[in-house]
């Protein structure tokens, strides 16, 4: 897409403008990098076209880091049950997620009338009035901040905060799925970064459940040939099955890592491989269902909806077969990692 009007995408600030009241949804349970495009895309229509808008909470912000850069970055969420966001006066801007999928809150029906995603096109873009859908890069806040600095507007530190630190989060500092803009993004929002916030978002406080919920996941987690599988007796927030999939993942024995957890009536699974050529993304759709999971080569989430007479445990055996099956490897050859 070029460029329009203040150095933005061109068809963007006309959208905003028509609007007559913009909500901004991430996906819900949103990290770091949705976050962060969040709160960039609010900065900008404040600043290029005088309105006001609000970012919608749909799910919970569980992770400490998480709550961390709301807090030291002042980025204020509305839950969406507070909205209405069927109202005709609404326009909805999805960032960090798309229309039809299972992980954001958009009312069935509703149009999205802006979709700003790294994700691979899930949904047909008719009808949005406009899109910006880049797979080739590693994170929404690389996006996001190539607007930022297009549009001129003065770099807030507190959004130069929240992209690099979104962008860091999502690549696991730039070492994943990072692209050549990800690390131009990076060094131009650099300097304008508050480096005592930014580490007390890094290095934030955590309770002591969190670490009960890693002895009990690694005291879970068994190894299959050259895939490692977890399934988590319980987690306090759905954030922390994909922390546990990036810890497993240092496995010096695994190419593939998962962990599977319930959570408030859903099954939650994360993928991580260090196969840069392999598909998780895809592989999780496989298994979850297309419109129930999504990701990248190497990372991947999704969530399923579970039945109330079903029995989350047999439902989570189930997705371990199906996933050990997509990966071509035997639900026989397990051996416990704790063992």
């Amino acid at each position: 897409m070029g460029n329009g009007a203040g150095g933005l995408p061109a068809g963007l600030l006309e959208v905003v403008e028509r609007a007559s009241a913009l909500v901004i949804l991430p996906h819900d349970n949103p990290d770091p990098d949705a976050l962060a495009s969040a709160a960039t895309l609010q900065y900008l229509v404040r600043h290029l076209a005088e309105k006001d808008a609000t970012i919608a909470l749909g799910g919970i912000v569980g992770r400490a880091e998480n709550r961390a850069m709301l807090r030291y970055l002042n980025i204020n969420l509305v839950p969406v049950s507070d909205l209405d966001l069927r109202s005709p006066g609404t326009s909805v801007a999805l960032v960090d997620t798309q229309p039809g999928r299972t992980n954001n809150s958009l009312p069935p029906g509703k149009q999205a009338a802006i979709v700003i995603d790294h994700h691979p096109a899930y949904c047909s873009t008719e009808g949005i009035q406009f899109f910006d859908l880049r797979s080739d890069y590693g994170a929404t806040s690389t996006i996001l901040t190539e607007y930022l600095l297009d549009s001129h507007v003065v770099v807030d530190n507190k959004i130069a905060t929240a992209l690099f630190y979104g962008i860091t989060a999502e690549t696991q500092d730039l070492g994943r799925e990072a692209t050549a803009a990800d690390m131009e993004a990076c060094h131009h929002l650099y300097p304008y970064t508050n480096k005592r916030r930014l580490a007390k978002i890094e290095n934030a406080r955590v309770p002591r459940e969190y670490f009960r919920v890693f002895r009990d996941a690694v005291a879970a987690a068994v190894i299959y040939d050259r895939v490692v599988i977890s399934v988590l007796p319980a987690v306090r927030y759905p954030d922390m099955v994909a922390e546990v999939a990036d810890f497993l993942l240092r496995l010096d024995e695994a190419e593939w890592a998962a962990a599977i957890a319930y959570y408030d009536g859903g099954l939650y699974v994360s993928l991580r491989t260090t196969q840069r050529d392999a598909n998780a993304g895809q592989i999780l759709q496989d298994v979850l269902g297309s419109h129930h999971a999504g990701g990248h080569d190497m990372i991947a989430g999704g969530r399923v909806e579970l039945a109330r007479d079903l029995d989350w445990r047999q439902a989570a055996g189930g997705v371990r077969q199906r996933l050990l099956a997509a990966l071509g490897v035997s639900d026989q050859s397990g051996a416990a990692l704790a063992g």
